[in-house]
């Protein structure tokens, strides 16, 4: 399983950078926004979970329960979803390689190595405000009179809007689905 995560993680890393596919990923801001971004995060949490199966790593001192670790995949990602990064992403070479890198490593990996060390309360906090903020962005992109993103028209910032609002109650369906869910294991 660790061999494989590795190699999935680089894989995906790997299809995400070819020409053909990045260029694919960010003709639309959906594209971009809700697949390409999350892949890339996703490619450093396959990685970060196989180093962290093979190298003992001691979190005690930097990432005790898991806060200093997510505190930066969240400011990372916080970073690469304002539309200036967005857009700078595309038309900067240097910022489309920040992208690339940032986000597995700054990102990803941190999740990995913090989310089964983070209190479940933590946990929680961190699913109530990615929904609370997949609202007010998905509100924002719907309600802009202007542009946010340069490179990208009117019509596709709404469809991210309505988007940013399916994955909301997508989130929150699942959410009010697993607390119901009763456990059949037996200890």
């Amino acid at each position: 399983m660790v061999k494989r995560n590795l190699s999935f993680g680089v894989c995906l890393l790997i299809l995400l950078s070819l020409p053909s596919i990045k260029e694919l990923m960010e003709s639309s801001m959906v594209g971009q926004m809700i697949v390409q971004l999350p892949l890339l995060i996703l490619s450093g949490f396959l990685i970060g979970k196989a180093v962290k199966t093979k190298i003992p790593v001691d979190q005690k001192g930097f990432n005790n329960g898991g806060i200093s670790g997510m505190l930066l995949a969240i400011f990372t990602i916080l970073f690469w979803l304002l539309p200036r990064s967005i857009d700078a992403s595309i038309n900067d070479e240097m910022f489309s390689i920040a992208k690339f890198t940032t986000l597995p490593l700054l990102a990803g990996f941190p999740i990995a190595l913090s989310w089964e060390r983070l209190h479940i309360n933590g946990r929680n906090f961190i699913w109530a405000n990615l929904i609370s903020m997949l609202v007010v962005m998905g509100w924002l992109y719907l309600n802009s009179p202007v542009r946010l993103c340069n490179n990208y028209l009117l019509d596709q910032q709404v469809s991210l809007g309505k988007t940013f609002l399916f994955l909301t109650g997508v989130l929150i369906i699942s959410g009010i689905f697993r607390s119901f869910m009763v456990d059949h294991r037996t200890n």
